[in-house]
């Protein structure tokens, strides 16, 4: 299957975003990048129908404390879904593999933990051109976040 096939296929629920909670945890680190991941995600998330006082963004150093942080979220406030933004470069040393990894394991394990959807919006580039071409991808987290938030609640409401 490609890509623009997998993509092609009709999601079975309605992108509405009415009365839906949503959170998002932005790293800090390479601000250029995840900031503007950020604008798409937030302003797709309004175009969605989510209102703007159920958008709840909380900063973090980089994209290794992301899980940390939605767990944190997950713990004190109830949300629909979560949208983990970080930004990955490779550099000299394997750290990026060491940082793109826990970032990834640990939003899952958040994720199966709690049951709340949580979406990896962690880019992992080896440069900024390849950065600056993957922050379009913002509105796809936003729309992805909406997507699993309803398939979520209404599953929940088949029991």
């Amino acid at each position: 299957m490609t890509q623009d096939q997998f993509y092609a296929a009709e999601s079975t629920t309605p992108l509405n975003g009415a009365g839906l909670t949503i959170g998002l945890v932005v790293a800090r680190y390479n601000w250029s990048v995840t900031g503007a991941v950020l604008a798409l995600s937030r302003q797709e998330l309004l175009n969605l129908g989510v209102a703007t006082e159920a958008i709840h963004v909380v900063y973090v150093p980089g994209s290794y404390e992301l899980p940390t942080i939605a767990q944190a979220m997950l713990t004190h406030a109830a949300y629909d879904a979560l949208i983990c933004i970080g930004c990955v470069m490779k550099g000299e040393t394997r750290h990026d593999v060491v940082v793109e990894d826990a970032a990834a394991q640990g939003i899952q394990r958040v994720a199966l933990d709690t049951g709340v959807p949580i979406i990896l919006g962690v880019l992992c580039v080896e440069n900024q051109q390849q950065a600056e071409q993957r922050i379009p991808r913002g509105r796809e987290f936003a729309q992805a976040a909406v997507d699993v938030a309803c398939t979520a609640r209404l599953l929940r409401q088949k029991r």
